[in-house]
């Protein structure tokens, strides 16, 4: 045999792909469900630091984490179309809904309105047996989508916390969407003007000014070299919270 032929140089190249192609599927597929519940367990995590009940970098046991989660946070699926919350409904059966109303739509804009009708609220209890409403937030940023939760008080109206756990934005710039520091900033904003219309959490150009009202009720400082990502977060905040304002609407009453 020829080795230093094309042929069998070709050959052994093909071979080593295909036998290193075949090892990484493997892994991947025995790699898959623990995967999916790290995932998991990093999305209770950022619910319960958004509804205050973990601080940011606390370190406790995964088992400890998990009771907690169970012993403190409902989860509840809403239909966004009318507010209410449907009983019996797991976030597994909103992604099956979700599904079947977008194959079921007629036009774009109606399997697009379809696919997130149906979506998960955390209804988390405080020591002082209030209540916390974890809405999951997410949008388009500079470079990415940009996963978060917010958390409003048992008013439906005040911002508890905030956390944004998963996305591409540059490090440093938009990135720091992540840091606690800045996600401290939102704790106590207000979602609601003077007159109860929803304006949502500004994410402002530059730094809040405490002198004037409507600043400190509802801006938060921008992040420096980051206008894009900020006016991503303003706007997708917005909207999901006008999609959730009728449920939120029933819980104010």
């Amino acid at each position: 045999m020829n080795t230093s032929s094309n042929g069998y140089v070709l050959g052994f190249a093909i071979t080593v792909c295909v036998a290193i192609s075949a090892m990484l599927a493997a892994t991947a597929t025995a790699l898959g469900p623990a995967q999916a519940a790290a995932a998991e367990f990093d999305r209770q995590k950022n619910v319960m630091m958004a509804a205050g009940l973990l601080r940011a970098g606390e370190m406790k046991p995964q088992a400890e984490l998990e009771k907690l989660y169970q012993n403190r946070i409902k989860e509840v699926v809403v239909d966004t179309g009318d507010g209410k919350v449907l009983d019996g409904k797991a976030p597994a059966d909103a992604d099956r809904m979700n599904k079947e109303g977008a194959a079921a739509a007629k036009d774009g804009a109606a399997k697009k309105a379809a696919e997130t009708r149906y979506r998960v609220v955390a209804v988390a209890k405080g020591d002082d047996g209030k209540s916390t409403y974890v809405l999951p937030i997410s949008g388009k940023g500079l470079w990415s989508t940009i996963y978060g939760y917010l958390a409003l008080g048992e008013d439906a109206a005040t911002v508890r916390g905030v956390t944004f756990y998963k996305h591409g934005e540059t490090p440093g710039l938009g990135g720091e969407c992540e840091n606690p520091e800045w996600c401290a900033k939102w704790v106590g904003k207000s979602i609601l003007d003077e007159s109860t219309k929803l304006v949502g959490v500004i994410v402002k150009k530059g730094t809040v000014d405490p002198a004037i009202a409507e600043e400190k009720r509802h801006k938060v400082d921008g992040l420096s070299g980051a206008t894009i990502t900020c006016n991503g977060i303003t706007k997708f905040v917005k909207s999901d919270l006008t999609a959730f304002e009728t449920y939120l609407a029933s819980v104010r009453k």
